[in-house]
């Protein structure tokens, strides 16, 4: 039983490759694993077998492929009907028409600008445009012109600005004078972007010393430091609101800020005070924080509610009512008595 054993373990029926062979097909051994004893149960025999492909099956398959290939090959080339469906032909060839009519118009004009009311129309939809094309004065004045016939605040505002970066001040300068609208939209997008500095010398050249005053005093005021603030006043007062119809309120408001100034750096250490809320603070609810705090001040110290009187000329309703309000807040009966 074990010689036949090793016998069949050290055998092999598998045939090596030789260039001599005449066959020419490949044959995979049937390999099988049994056992030459017969007391071997049935269920323990393993067979693997493969099917073999001869060279004549493989050549019929090549030669039947190569008649496919040549049919495909000899087939007439697809019509326009035949790729698109059951259209019109005429009518599809008359579209081929009209689609290269207009590729070699494009091809032609490709270097040449569009007119100015096609640019703004094409802005105004949402289409491909480009404004290279416009560089002379007399192009740039006739697209402005047309975008605000169109009346699009946006693209008056892209045209506006692509002026101002191409023109010369003085050519840009005498375009926006006589086309105010169009001003208006640029100096809305500069305040926007706060480019006061801008804004108010474009309004100062516009002859628009009015508005500039408002943009001059918007940008002075824009601090959180009374100090500085103070100071800005008085040179937008020198420079944009001389003769402004509101150049007595600033001046209040120059005094009242350099009263409060050292109030408010006096106070650091009271914290209960707040005396930080003083910064934007108005006349009257300045009054209300020294009458609550420093009500028996002396009229000569900046702190004192006499002198905020005297100085902004408050009326005796208006001194009574924010003094006596803020002596009840902090229950000093005596002085809501009077003397």
């Amino acid at each position: 039983m074990a010689e036949d054993d090793d016998s069949y373990w050290n055998s092999s029926s598998a045939k090596g490759f030789s260039w001599d062979d005449s066959s020419d097909s490949v044959v995979l051994p049937s390999a099988s694993i049994s056992s030459s004893s017969s007391n071997t149960p049935a269920t323990d025999l393993v067979t693997f077998e493969a099917g073999l492909s001869t060279s004549s099956q493989v050549a019929d398959r090549v030669r039947e492929a190569t008649k496919l290939i040549s049919a495909a090959a000899e087939l007439p080339e697809p019509s326009i009907s035949q790729l698109v469906g059951l259209k019109d032909v005429r009518k599809l060839e008359a579209e081929l028409l009209t689609v290269r009519k207009n590729y070699a118009k494009l091809q032609q004009d490709r270097f040449q600008p569009s007119s100015a009311t096609q640019t703004v129309q094409d802005m105004v939809l949402g289409r491909p445009f480009s404004l290279e094309g416009f560089r002379s004065l007399q192009d740039k004045e006739g697209l402005l012109d047309s975008a605000l016939e169109w009346g699009d605040g946006e693209v008056v505002l892209a045209v506006a600005i692509m002026l101002k970066n191409t023109l010369k001040r003085s050519k840009f300068l005498a375009i926006m004078s006589s086309r105010q609208e169009a001003a208006d939209q640029l100096i809305s997008h500069m305040v926007v972007r706060l480019e006061l500095r801008e804004v108010v010398d474009l309004l100062v050249s516009l002859d628009r010393s009015h508005e500039a005053g408002v943009v001059a005093y918007k940008q002075a005021v824009n601090t959180n430091s009374l100090e500085i603030r103070s100071r800005n006043l008085k040179q937008t007062l020198v420079n944009n609101l001389k003769s402004h119809l509101d150049a007595d309120l600033v001046v209040e408001q120059i005094n009242l800020s350099e009263r409060l100034a050292p109030v408010i750096n006096g106070e650091v250490g009271q914290v209960d005070r707040q005396a930080g809320s003083l910064v934007g603070a108005s006349v009257l609810k300045s009054l209300l924080y020294l009458s609550t705090h420093h009500y028996g001040a002396a009229e000569n110290l900046l702190h004192s509610p006499l002198a905020l009187r005297k100085m902004h000329r408050l009326t005796d309703k208006q001194f009574t009512w924010v003094s006596l309000r803020a002596r009840a807040v902090g229950e000093a009966w005596d002085d809501c008595l009077g003397p």
